[in-house]
């Protein structure tokens, strides 16, 4: 049976950024404790990346 939404919309509709943020840095260290990386794992770094900035900016000065 297929998924009418898939994996990234259901991550980014879960939480805030920083929760979503915390989460895949969970992620992308188990997979880099486990020696592991894809072009999934590489859309999870770049999504870092995008939350990072993101958090900075809602965060007050």
């Amino acid at each position: 049976m297929e998924s009418i939404i898939n994996f990234e919309e259901i991550l980014d509709l879960v939480g805030s950024p920083e929760n979503r943020l915390k989460r895949y840095r969970a992620c992308v260290n188990e997979f880099d404790r486990l020696q592991y990386d894809d072009p999934f794992i590489k859309q999870i770094r770049l999504e870092i990346i995008h939350l990072e900035e993101q958090v900075k900016k809602l965060q007050p000065i």
